[in-house]
């Protein structure tokens, strides 16, 4: 399920990073990398902010329906 739609303060893993290459490695250089375990903390005006890696970090949502996610 794309992270858009996942439920809040519920760990799961990222399947795959969706998009053009640009878009993916610029997820990826946030740490949005397939097998990472992350978290959704809280959407806020079509923003999202997601615990990955230990660091919380803030996508928008057109960004966030890329990653692609699994219940861990």
């Amino acid at each position: 399920m794309p992270l858009n739609l996942a439920e809040f303060n519920t760990p799961y893993r990222i399947s795959k990073v969706c998009g053009q290459e640009k878009q993916r490695h610029y997820l990826e250089s946030l740490g949005f990398v397939a097998g990472s375990e992350i978290e959704l903390l809280s959407e806020i005006h079509g923003y999202y902010v997601v615990m990955v890696k230990g660091s919380k970090i803030g996508i928008e949502k057109s960004m966030a329906k890329r990653i692609i996610l699994y219940a861990a």
